[in-house]
């Protein structure tokens, strides 16, 4: 098959064909993503400034869009030298001819010229196949590729991608939610997030909220991020919201806080107007999916979290 690969400027007419592209192949869980070239500007060039750079692919002689691919690099939050493979997709008519391959290897060689040079890559997602944020021990960010995408999975581990670790993705059905008691004393704070982290600028132009359980005399409990990621976040009809984490300091973990704070937050969430909640959780976390199966999360998708060292 003939095609070739250029640099693409995310003009309107570029993000409209790769709408159209993400549109035409959304898969399973992911057909309630409706994007258009307007989200993806909000999203990929926030104020008009690109956060990255696509790579295109072309059929010759037609110079057809059947690919692409969005690398982006990462500096913040003790994270600055790392690469991101934000998104690929090939169009399903011309997949298995080695273009999913190509426009990773050319999103790699982009990268060395990246400055500062990143010394690791991360996947994190191919669209329309999934993504998921994780935080290591040492603080840095790691991402994942839905496990139920095998050729996905593939197409990284053949361009050297290494498994950091293994999550789940775990979704409840919050209207019939039941909140529990409320400790004597406590109190709850709901706010929209101020902060300025690595979550909040991933998520440009969304909004998120802190919901926190404190004693009356401000001591935190258990503090929870959620936010409704908009109309991608449409699962057949439902509205879905995702918690994108829950702390409890140290010296107040395993007395319940968490699942206090976290079913009144699915309560919460429920009056005003959601339906599902998602979360993303090791796999290995046994307390957490423990948390998370009582409240009446189940798991839906698997996730690794890939990366590469440059």
């Amino acid at each position: 098959m003939d095609y070739h690969i250029q640099i693409s400027a995310p003009t309107p007419d570029i993000l409209g064909e790769i709408a159209r592209l993400w549109n035409g192949n959304a898969t399973a869980r992911h057909d309630f993503f409706p994007w258009s070239a307007a989200l993806l500007a909000r999203l990929l060039v926030p104020a008009g400034n690109p956060t990255g750079r696509f790579l295109t692919a072309h059929h010759r002689p037609s110079n057809a869009l059947i690919g692409f691919i969005h690398c982006n690099q990462l500096r913040e939050d003790g994270y600055p030298r790392a690469g991101v493979v934000e998104a690929v997709m090939v169009d399903a008519p011309y997949r298995r001819h080695g273009v999913g391959a190509a426009l990773l290897a050319a999103a790699l060689r982009t990268m060395e010229t990246f400055r500062p040079r990143p010394d690791i890559v991360d996947a994190l997602g191919a669209w329309p196949f999934g993504y998921a944020f994780n935080t290591l021990a040492d603080g840095s960010e790691r991402s994942g590729v839905f496990m139920n995408e095998p050729d996905v999975y593939r197409l990284f581990r053949r361009a050297g991608f290494e498994v950091v670790r293994q999550s789940r993705v775990m979704r409840a059905d919050i209207r019939g939610s039941r909140p529990r008691p409320i400790p004597p004393g406590c109190g709850f704070h709901i706010a929209k997030r101020t902060e300025n982290t690595w979550l909040d600028r991933v998520f440009r132009g969304r909004e998120l909220y802190d919901h926190a359980l404190s004693r009356q005399n401000g001591q935190l409990l258990s503090r929870a991020i959620f936010g409704f990621m908009e109309a991608e976040s449409r699962h057949q009809g439902q509205a879905v919201f995702s918690l994108f984490g829950v702390n409890t300091p140290y010296d107040q973990q395993r007395k319940g806080y968490a699942g206090i704070n976290l079913s009144r937050l699915m309560e919460h969430v429920r009056t005003i107007g959601g339906e599902s909640i998602e979360i993303h959780v090791y796999a290995d976390n046994q307390p957490a999916l423990a948390l998370y199966d009582g409240l009446g999360f189940a798991t839906v998708a698997d996730t690794l979290m890939l990366h590469r060292r440059m």
